[in-house]
């Protein structure tokens, strides 16, 4: 029976992306492990892998004796488990696990996959990041099996790495049909928005790189108060977001709806879905948005340009551009047949990315090097 081990930075990951990848595989016959901060207490993780493993990876360069530890960890953990393929998720995790797998005997070294959910050193980043980050990306890439990337300017940059095999994949999936076939709203009254007010929707954490300030500040320059703005989330900057609405005049504008479980029902009672990130891998609330048939508006990033080229009912703005984003909230996007098809199932959804997945991992176990090798035009 082959054994996959799945590792990531915390065990959210695991259990907000992964699962139905999984699941997948243990249908095939496969024993599949997981190994995160936190998995220990995570229920769904706990009954979707064979066996768990608490990993604490630390984010701080700074503090070798931590990183030691997890260095040793996943070390033993791996030399235990005697598994066929370790597929690592996150930047600390993956470059953690591949420092400490590199000098493995080949008897005993698995197949080593990185699934990169957005390379650091993005165009428009700032110079220490490509300074930082690109060159241990780089040089971690000489022990990596199988490189993927979820968006096609991560894909461009991971060719000029030393990886065995580069593949593009949009993502983990998302369950398209969940937010395509929901036909009930959320109750705005519930959440303080007027029954004839324009519901302007986001989703994710409250933190600088979301960039949800950047709504506000083109919201207030709309002068239009009857567009009112909902916020998915929780995160260090519910007070500062909270404060500066009232500043800006619009405060009864915004809606600090907080951590939600009712995605679907959100999207259907709102009428345009924006994310203004100034950096994505490829994100999960926007295709969300999209696949529920949703007028998008978002920042011309990666990832946010790959589902703009296949969803028509997307406008794309500048990070920073505050001017023409108050135009496009102005105009009021309404739903519309550009975006009545929503996202396509076969390439996006959640049994076509658990199906490329297992795909890969048979390709890789067998020892094959087909598909996408580093400097391929695919």
């Amino acid at each position: 029976m082959p054994k996959l081990l799945l590792a990531a930075t915390t065990a959210l990951t695991l259990r907000s992306f992964l699962l139905p990848h999984v699941r997948r595989m243990k249908n095939d016959g496969w024993g599949v492990d997981g190994a995160a901060h936190g998995i220990l207490e995570d229920e769904a993780c706990r009954e979707a892998f064979d066996s768990c493993f608490e990993t604490e990876w630390v984010r701080d360069p700074r503090c070798l004796s931590a990183i030691l530890r997890s260095f040793r960890r996943i070390r033993h953990i791996v030399r235990t488990g005697r598994y066929d393929i370790v597929h690592v998720h996150t930047p600390v995790a993956a470059a953690v696990t591949r420092f400490a797998l590199k000098d493995m005997n080949a008897a005993e070294r698995p197949k080593i996959i990185y699934t990169a959910h957005g390379f650091h050193f993005y165009k428009g980043a700032p110079l220490k990041n490509r300074l930082l980050f690109y060159p241990v990306e780089k040089y971690l890439s000489r022990f990596t099996d199988l490189l993927i990337t979820i968006n096609r300017e991560d894909c461009g940059c991971a060719r000029g790495f030393d990886a065995k095999r580069v593949e593009y994949l949009p993502g983990v999936g998302v369950d398209v049909a969940r937010f395509r076939d929901c036909r009930s709203a959320a109750d705005r009254g519930s959440l303080g928005v007027p029954e004839d007010a324009y519901l302007l929707l986001s989703a994710g954490e409250l933190n600088a790189n979301k960039n949800h300030a950047e709504v506000l500040h083109a919201l207030a320059q709309t002068g239009d108060s009857g567009i009112h703005y909902v916020i998915a989330g929780e995160g260090p900057l519910r007070k500062d977001l909270r404060e500066l609405a009232e500043r800006l005049g619009i405060g009864a504008q915004l809606h600090l709806a907080g951590y939600r479980h009712d995605m679907p029902e959100l999207c259907r009672a709102a009428d345009c879905f924006v994310l203004p990130s100034k950096r994505e891998g490829l994100p999960v609330s926007l295709m969300e948005a999209a696949a529920s048939g949703l007028p998008l508006i978002c920042t011309r990033i990666r990832g946010c340009t790959d589902i703009a080229a296949v969803y028509p009912d997307c406008r794309l703005y500048g990070s920073g551009d505050i001017k023409t984003l108050a135009e496009l909230l102005r105009g009021r996007p309404k739903r519309s047949e550009k975006g009545a098809c929503g996202l396509p199932e076969e390439v996006f959804g959640i049994e076509a990315a658990a199906e490329s997945s297992a795909r890969l991992y048979k390709e890789i176990l067998a020892g094959g090097n087909c598909g996408s090798p580093a400097g391929s035009s695919k």
